[in-house]
């Protein structure tokens, strides 16, 4: 009886030409980031194997996969990525990813329907197999975000550091009774910034006060103001409250005055991001500056090298974080 011919995979071609899956996907997307022996080797392989692929020229364009288009951190990062892109001829295409589960076959179509030669995502990938697969046949940078358990590159900042020099700050105007407005805990920040918040709470023999942190489900402005009015109207309410993004910190703010409570002489009030809004709010906001720029423009250059080198090697790189002393703590 016969059997149906076995679909030839990239696995096939990278074996048959004796190199690596991702140098088979470099040869095929990019010509010029191997070697002319190997891209030799490789196309041989592909034509002896009969692989289903049409051999393309570099398109120049970045993925960038976005959690959500309403965080005004994300446009700073956004701007760091367009400039180093620019200044290596490339340009950038953002998928808004929202709700959407980022699996291997969402990203993979993704990079199908841009025909993109790398991606930044700024969305967390929960699964390292995913970023593993990913990495054997497109150049992939994390910013921001990142998954704890895999060895890939990411552009980032220590979230406990900065969540714990937060705490010592409260602490030391005197406020004792801190609460956290923290994002979704699916996000590494999330998770990492309430860490260091307990931690610091804790090496001050504070024992932190679990219906004081709390999480807004969504990125949501308005969520913010009703969880933060809920705080602010317990019988003891907190004295502080630590937010873990600039718009949550406004929020609580808005609750604050609604509610008859003066800031920063009732109530200290700091966020995180130190985007745009923080200098708006009035009070001033301070907060915790990010280095959104930085993070964007290295994650970029740090692609588009992954994506010409054949011997490029992960790396981890953590930014400095600083706290932004304004009016309303």
């Amino acid at each position: 009886m016969s059997q149906l011919k076995k679909k030839t995979t990239l696995q096939d071609v990278a074996d048959a030409a004796g190199v690596s899956i991702a140098t088979v996907s470099r040869a095929i997307n990019n010509k010029d980031s191997v070697k002319e022996a190997t891209y030799d080797k490789i196309i041989q392989a592909i034509y002896a194997l009969g692989y289903d692929t049409v051999v393309r020229h570099e398109s120049h364009l970045i993925l960038i996969l976005l959690p959500d288009i309403d965080n005004p951190f994300y446009s700073e990062v956004i701007r760091g990525i367009s400039s180093a892109a620019g200044r290596q001829g490339y340009q950038e295409i953002i998928v808004r990813t929202g709700a959407h589960p980022l699996t291997l076959s969402f990203i993979e179509e993704m990079i199908e329907k841009t025909h993109a030669d790398g991606v930044i995502t700024l969305d967390p990938i929960p699964s390292a197999d995913t970023i593993s697969k990913l990495q054997a046949q497109t150049p992939l940078i994390q910013c921001a975000e990142y998954n704890e358990t895999s060895p890939a590159s990411y552009v980032s900042i220590d979230d406990v550091a900065a969540s714990r020099a937060v705490v010592d700050y409260i602490l030391s105007k005197g406020w004792r009774r801190v609460a956290m407005i923290n994002g979704p805990l699916k996000y590494k920040y999330a998770r990492k910034r309430q860490q260091g918040f307990i931690e610091g709470l804790e090496a001050a023999g504070i024992t932190p006060v679990q219906n004081l942190i709390v999480q807004v489900p969504e990125f949501s402005y308005d969520a913010a103001v009703s969880i933060a009015t809920q705080l602010l109207s317990m019988p003891e309410r907190p004295d502080a409250i630590f937010a873990a993004s600039d718009v949550f910190a406004v929020a609580a703010i808005k609750a604050a005055k609604r509610l008859g409570i003066s800031i920063p002489k009732d109530l200290g009030v700091i966020g995180f991001d130190n985007t745009s809004i923080s200098v708006m709010s009035e009070p001033a906001l301070t907060t915790v500056k990010q280095p959104q720029y930085q993070l964007g423009f290295l994650a970029c250059e740090m692609l588009i090298e992954q994506m010409h080198s054949e011997n490029f090697s992960p790396r981890q790189i953590m930014l400095d974080a600083e706290i932004i002393i304004r009016e309303s703590l």
